[in-house]
């Protein structure tokens, strides 16, 4: 067996070990969706539009209709054909607040597990940039989630100096209440305040976050709706996080 294979193995056992111990439940979802807007890799079955293996939480919107813990691994395919296996865990229903605590504390859990120690979660809100969004600056927008700021400055719109200190505003104290009450409840240095945050696809509604470590992104979430129901939940990269110093595997290994 190919290391790469080994360390998958390991980290899946890992992340079903503490999702487990939590009371998440193991799901399998579908693998494909029905659609012509979702993003990712499409084909047509008797004319109708169907999208591949696209991204986790498309799947589940709206098929799960009860309060659930859940937690898969699946892979993910986009556009382009390039594919990621995906690990991650779903609150759905439960109170806002509640559910943004515990699916940060449940990532925390996970990637201590892993023996990962050097990372950061950023957490924002989404809809902080919805003024340029609704201007139709996609580019833009793509701009401030990439951090290109000489293309940012390049661009001709308007409270640049505005945009650029939200994009610059990281810290443990925002003024934003739904924020500052997470990383007060966390209480985690590496839990941060990022406000240039920005989190694709655009169904997210309340809080998003990225994990990041020194080595670069290993995933992220947010909030979102499903039905009438809140839904919170994560992914992570597992072949992002196989790429990482061995150390941690061998801190891992029994």
């Amino acid at each position: 067996m190919k290391a790469v294979d080994w360390k998958l193995s390991e980290l899946a056992y890992r992340i079903r070990e503490s999702s487990r111990d939590a009371g998440y439940i193991e799901i399998f979802p579908p693998s494909y969706v029905k659609s012509d807007k979702v993003k990712g890799f499409r084909f047509i079955f008797r004319n109708n539009v169907y999208v591949f293996e696209p991204d986790i939480t498309t799947r589940l919107i709206n098929r799960i209709k009860e309060n659930a813990r859940i937690y898969y691994i699946s892979q993910q395919i986009d556009e382009f054909l390039n594919e990621s296996i995906e690990a991650g865990l779903e609150i759905i229903g439960g109170d806002e607040n509640e559910t943004n605590v515990e699916i940060i504390e449940m990532a925390i859990k996970i990637l201590d597990a892993l023996g990962l120690k050097d990372y950061n979660i950023d957490i924002s809100l989404a809809g902080i940039f919805n003024s340029y969004r609704d201007q139709g600056n996609t580019e833009l927008i793509n701009a401030v989630r990439n951090r290109n700021y000489q293309q940012i400055e390049d661009m001709e719109i308007k409270n640049r100096e505005k945009l650029l200190e939200i994009m610059e505003t990281r810290t443990r104290k925002s003024g934003i209440k739904k924020l500052d009450d997470i990383i007060e409840r966390i209480n985690d240095p590496r839990v941060i305040i990022d406000l240039g945050t920005v989190r694709q696809p655009e169904y997210y509604d309340g809080l998003i976050f990225e994990i990041y470590s020194n080595q670069g992104f290993l995933g992220g979430g947010g909030n979102y709706k499903t039905g009438n129901m809140n839904g919170c939940g994560f992914s992570l990269d597992l072949r992002a996080l196989s790429k990482l110093d061995q150390n941690i595997y061998k801190r891992v290994k029994k």
